[in-house]
């Protein structure tokens, strides 16, 4: 794309030479009724366009950078001024040996050659800035709306990953009740059952308690405390864990990582998939958080199951890796797939620096929790 826009823009510039060097050529013949040899117009105006080039994209970008150019700028014209007449006054005597014309004194210069090529000179240094200054306007002009079309493409982004979380929340729930008259009757079931069916009250319970913590997280912010999300990786192991002849989630962690702070559902998420897409019938599901070159390492490890869920809508790992994406950037990484043992593994690594609180500089707990 680059090579075909240098193509275009040096075929312009050799169209608006030859155009303009055609028009001069022609008024100079009809004005003045003069015969030049061509070698002598080919020489002036290869000088010419040497110096405009020479000005516009070597003299004055350099002199724009300099913090004094309101003082080189002026000094610069006058030298350049006399460089171009210097410049010409060799040509003409380059032309004279070459055409092998009569030497004049001074080889012709007097102070009308010196006036007529002084006029000459200051016409293409204005035209050699304006020709400067109108291209660093459409560069940064270019600039600036390639800046814009990165920030506008940030927002949609940005939307977009709130909107993937919304769906990642509204999976999760799985009811559309209202959140009040949902709570009070858990905690109708748990009050009638507390003394006749103990294990049904606590798993009531535990159930009010991540339905509290699913619909009161639109309300965390865009980081939440990561022990904050792994007691609620426990509670929905225990409710998983009710059922006869299953297996659950081991969760291995060390507790310096609680305090850390993470985007919210990445670990709710991570465990969803290991009991939606996981066999659990023979093997647990491992869960593991440690920190590791300072960096937080979070994976996880179940055996795939070769039947698919009745509900699914397969963009949980996805969802979450665009979210990581726009979360972390390059201070993450993100990986997932099968093992040669049929294995499930999930893997993230997220640079210390972007999860720590700035008070949070203590020293880091490095005892480790587990839970069945």
């Amino acid at each position: 794309m680059a090579k075909n826009l240098d193509k275009k823009v040096l075929r312009l510039h050799i169209l608006i030479w030859a155009l303009f060097i055609t028009w001069e050529t022609i008024i100079i013949n009809i004005l003045y009724d003069m015969d030049v040899a061509p070698i002598i117009y080919i020489v002036h105006y290869i000088i010419n366009i040497a110096l405009f080039y020479f000005q516009s994209d070597v003299v004055l970008p350099r002199l724009s950078k300099n913090r004094w150019r309101w003082l080189w700028i002026p000094l610069f014209c006058i030298i350049f001024l006399l460089l171009y007449i210097l410049a010409h006054w060799l040509g003409e005597i380059f032309l004279i040996h070459l055409l092998k014309k009569p030497i004049k004194p001074w080889y012709g210069m007097n102070l009308q050659s010196f006036l007529k090529n002084g006029y000459r000179a200051l016409f293409f240094i204005g035209f050699s800035a304006g020709y400067y200054y109108l291209r660093s306007y459409l560069i940064q002009r270019d600039h600036s709306q390639r800046l814009e079309t990165e920030r506008l493409k940030a927002i949609i982004e940005q939307q977009n990953t709130q909107r993937d979380l919304d769906l990642m929340q509204n999976a999760f729930l799985k009811a559309q009740i209202n959140p009040h008259f949902l709570f009070n009757i858990l905690n109708y079931i748990h009050l009638q059952t507390i003394k006749s069916a103990p294990q049904i009250s606590e798993a009531v319970t535990t159930l009010a308690n991540v339905m509290r913590f699913a619909f009161d997280i639109e309300n965390t912010g865009d980081s939440i405390r990561i022990g904050d999300e792994l007691e609620q990786v426990a509670d929905i192991s225990y409710l998983y864990g009710l059922k006869k002849g299953q297996h659950t989630l081991k969760l291995n962690y060390e507790l310096a990582v609680c305090d850390l702070q993470l985007i919210p559902l990445v670990l709710l998420t991570l465990a969803e998939n290991c009991y939606k897409h996981g066999d659990l019938s023979e093997h647990d599901a491992l869960m593991s958080l440690s920190l590791e070159n300072d960096q937080l390492y979070i994976s996880t490890w179940n055996k795939a199951s070769n039947q698919k869920p009745i509900t699914s809508t397969k963009t949980g790992l996805t969802n979450l890796k665009k979210r990581l994406a726009t979360a972390y950037g390059e201070a993450h990484s993100f990986t997932y797939g099968l093992d040669e043992e049929s294995g499930f593994n999930v893997q993230i690594f997220v640079r210390l620096n972007q999860i720590v609180k700035p008070s949070e500089n203590k020293a880091a707990d490095t005892d480790i929790a587990e839970l069945p």
